[in-house]
């Protein structure tokens, strides 16, 4: 059984009128805490966080990772977005118990991207936590916790529907600004899925021979609806109040259960690629 790490200090950070992200300027305050969606719609914009989980099916350390990542995510809620990535040396197929292939062109692309080499490992917002984006997952408690205590800059409306007949489904977006900034932003847009039982190398020894046969694989990221950059929302200045909308349509494949997958929208500074502000939809309520 893993044991939460509780947070034992609350971390004071003074408020700054003024930060700089690579030559570009996001100015707290004022900010708006009400948040009146394109349908005229109003609820209180909260901050949310990205948790990307890098992972694989033939790495025994980590069902670990994941549980750490379950017990977080149990403790902060729909607070806490997990996209669990297949990628690397232990996310390969081999014939037999591990045939079934969790990759993707995207996991990949991010995989390579952020230089990961080693499982499990995750982002927490992509951003630098004693001075590296990449942390053992003994480590994504207090970072969750600290970009938790951050003012929301945007708030997002996500409306998903799906099709049956058809099998596709559509993502809405509405990008509102609640802080003024200078910066250039990326809207990425993933589907994730959860509940898929297949096997999973493991060093728990409640299972001898290594492999827990039913394991079941959580927010295992499936594809991107606009690629693994996304598409730029800004191409100049923002202001509070500015609205940006966007809406993506993609058919599901035949092995993938919609009942049980979610869209993952976030967005991201354009150059540090730092996650600002994320939010998850399930594909059917």
């Amino acid at each position: 059984m893993y044991i939460r790490k509780i947070i034992r200090n609350v971390l004071l950070i003074p408020f700054m009128s003024l930060f700089v992200l690579m030559g570009c300027d996001t100015i707290e305050g004022p900010y708006m805490t009400d948040y009146e969606g394109p349908n005229g719609e109003h609820w209180d914009v909260v901050q949310k966080v990205l948790l990307e989980e890098f992972t694989g099916h033939q790495c025994p350390n980590c069902p670990e990772g994941s549980a750490i990542a379950a017990e977080i995510k149990e403790w902060y809620g729909d607070r806490l977005v997990i996209m669990s990535i297949h990628a690397g040396w232990f996310a390969r197929v081999s014939e037999g118990t591990f045939s079934y292939d969790f990759q993707t062109d995207e996991g990949n692309t991010l995989n390579n991207f952020f230089g990961v080499n080693q499982y499990p490992i995750g982002m927490v917002n992509r951003k630098a936590f004693n001075a590296s984006s990449l942390m053992g997952p003994y480590a994504w408690w207090d970072a969750v916790s600290l970009a938790m205590e951050k003012e929301p800059a945007f708030g997002l409306g996500l409306d998903v529907s799906y099709t049956e007949s058809s099998a596709t489904l559509t993502a809405n977006i509405d990008v509102h600004t609640l802080m003024p900034s200078s910066c250039q932003y990326r809207l990425s847009v993933f589907l994730t899925e959860s509940g898929i039982i297949k096997p999973q190398r493991t060093n728990d020894p409640d299972y001898p021979s290594g492999v827990i046969e039913d394991y079941e694989h959580k927010y295992v990221l499936r594809t991107s609806l606009n690629e693994v950059w996304g598409e730029m929302v800004n191409e100049s200045s923002i202001n509070v109040g500015d609205n940006f909308t966007f809406s993506y349509t993609i058919t599901l494949d035949e092995d993938w259960v919609p009942e049980n997958s979610s869209i993952v929208s976030f967005v991201h500074h354009a150059v540090t690629r730092e996650v600002i502000q994320v939010e998850e939809k399930p594909v059917i309520p």
